[in-house]
């Protein structure tokens, strides 16, 4: 299917786009990888005949001299802790005038040559806003009326993904571009580049022998999905999916991937003392009352032949190990 593509992928030295860029480049796709660092681009992908590695801020504008164009996958857009507090700004330029200037050079694509490349564009679970509910809830794609507030510090990130559909498909509708919208659940898995969120920072704090404290009491769960699995579903989507919709890309619970980051602490916790025979504990505060959690439903995306085939634990041992096999070189 993507053999001889030429397909863009920016943000590919991220986890999600490393791993889809890796799968493409197996599949001997043309691939153009974009990345603000060109250490980083060569840090990640060896030299390869079919790969070209760019440096450039797609906030500003895409690569000079690009080829026509199967696909676009844009996976750019800062996901740290640390970035939508202190770099809001930054956030909102890559999210939202990067997939702009992706939008851009489609329509003038095929205003000026016919083709009609096709882009997958990387929404976010959290544009469904915070389970307001007295229970863990499971919610569909057109279930989007609900919104955190504009004062919580995370509304920076799930506006602007929610800007980024309401983008995406007035490009579609407006100059028909071929647009596919993946939400995305809380991916985890291996990564070079290692953001700083939660789980990332307890990985590093278990391999370097040190207990993780847990502060909150009501910790929810939450709708996990491993690396892989989501490259699976961008892939499918990518040939299948109907342009112009939205679709979860969510393990809606399945393998056992609906955990909160509590949970997530002791399997990592439990997999540093097994491989590297520590003594790590979790120290989580004694008054526990955990708050409603929320699943995506992803039935949708299911009715295209895909399926969630990684185990919560399965997907944290081999992310935790391959940092593990890192360490040790």
């Amino acid at each position: 299917m993507f053999k001889e593509k030429n397909i863009l992928i920016t943000g590919a030295t991220g986890l999600i786009g490393s791993h889809l860029a890796n799968r493409l480049s197996e599949e001997k796709a043309n691939l153009i990888l974009v990345g603000r660092n060109i250490q980083k681009l060569d840090s990640v992908f060896e030299n390869n005949d079919n790969i070209q590695k760019v440096a450039c801020d797609i906030a500003v504008s895409l690569p000079d001299n690009l080829p026509e164009l199967d696909y676009i996958f844009h996976a750019a857009g800062p996901i740290s802790g640390n970035d939508i507090k202190q770099y809001p700004v930054n956030l909102i330029k890559a999210n939202i005038f990067g997939l702009m200037n992706c939008f851009e050079f489609l329509k003038k694509q095929k205003e000026t040559t016919g083709k009609m490349g096709r882009i997958i564009v990387f929404s976010s679970a959290t544009v469904y806003g915070i389970n307001k509910q007295d229970k863990d809830i499971s919610i569909k794609e057109e279930e989007t009326e609900t919104a955190d507030s504009l004062d919580f510090i995370q509304s920076i990130y799930s506006e602007s993904k929610r800007i980024v559909e309401v983008i995406a498909k007035s490009y579609h509708k407006q100059y028909e571009i071929e647009t596919v919208i993946a939400r995305i659940a809380y991916a985890y898995g291996y990564t070079k580049f290692a953001p700083q969120t939660a789980f990332y920072e307890f990985i590093k704090k278990a391999i370097n022998g040190e207990d993780i404290v847990l502060n909150n009491p009501q910790i929810p769960r939450r709708d996990n999905i491993y690396a892989d699995d989501i490259v699976s579903g961008l892939l499918l989507l990518a040939e299948n999916g109907i342009s112009g919709e939205s679709y979860n890309l969510s393990s809606n619970g399945e393998e056992d991937n609906f955990k909160g980051m509590d949970e997530m602490a002791n399997i990592i916790v439990n997999c540093v003392n097994k491989k590297l025979g520590k003594n790590i504990r979790v120290i989580e505060p004694e008054n526990k009352n955990r708050k409603p959690g929320t699943m995506l439903n992803n039935s949708k995306i299911k009715s295209l032949g895909w399926k969630v085939n990684t185990n919560i634990v399965t997907g944290i041992e081999k992310t935790v190990e391959k940092f593990i096999d890192l360490m040790r070189k």
